[in-house]
């Protein structure tokens, strides 16, 4: 399977990446512990490790679940002293409101833009796992279409801001956002395989 997503086979990366995705949002949560919570998104945490990971999976030589869960858990950890440094540097008031304990991630949220054939995403069978493959299909997307799922679909920024940040039209940006949703839906393929239990 490792062979298979370092020669590009898509489902394959999906599959190594999904097989950690619990453990890792476990460790991200404790990580993040009480004094971080409500102000570093566990998901936001697993994104951005998903992306490094997609990036440099190309380095990564072992074969087994074990050595690949302590390559990616040093990327999560350095993710989270990023984290923890941006959101030290920010100054007192500004940023994303605080998460509310319980409530339904952006990711989740976003889940069903991505997969409109699943029900309610918080409620299908496979949840844990529909999320980890949206982020996979995510971290695999062109830089600019990220930057867009990320500020615009994830964040929800005024779109004003991401074209001038962009250098972009706002049309230009929305054009770029439905690529992009219709690019992860065609890397996550059919919503079906996350409502089969078997």
């Amino acid at each position: 399977m490792f062979e298979a997503a370092r020669s590009g086979d898509e489902r394959a990366l999906e599959t190594v990446l999904g097989s950690v995705h619990d453990r890792l949002l476990g460790r991200a949560a404790r990580k993040i512990g009480p004094e971080w919570q409500g102000r570093i998104d566990p998901d936001d945490l697993l994104q951005e490790t998903y992306i490094q990971a997609v990036a440099d999976f190309a380095s990564f030589r072992d074969t087994d679940e074990e050595s690949f869960y302590r390559w990616i858990s040093t990327i999560l950890d350095h993710r989270f002293i990023d984290a923890v440094r941006r959101h030290r540097a920010k100054k007192r008031g500004e940023g994303r409101a605080a998460i509310a304990p319980g409530a339904m991630s952006r990711h989740e949220s976003f889940l069903g833009q991505c997969l409109p054939d699943l029900q309610t995403p918080s409620v299908i069978p496979r949840r844990q796992e529909a999320i980890a493959a949206m982020m996979v299909a995510i971290a695999r997307l062109e830089p600019d279409q990220r930057v867009v799922v990320q500020r615009l679909l994830l964040d929800q920024e005024p779109i004003a801001d991401v074209a001038r940040d962009m250098e972009r039209s706002e049309d230009a940006v929305r054009r770029l956002g439905s690529r992009a949703v219709e690019k992860l839906r065609g890397l996550m393929g059919d919503a079906a395989r996350f409502l089969s239990v078997g």
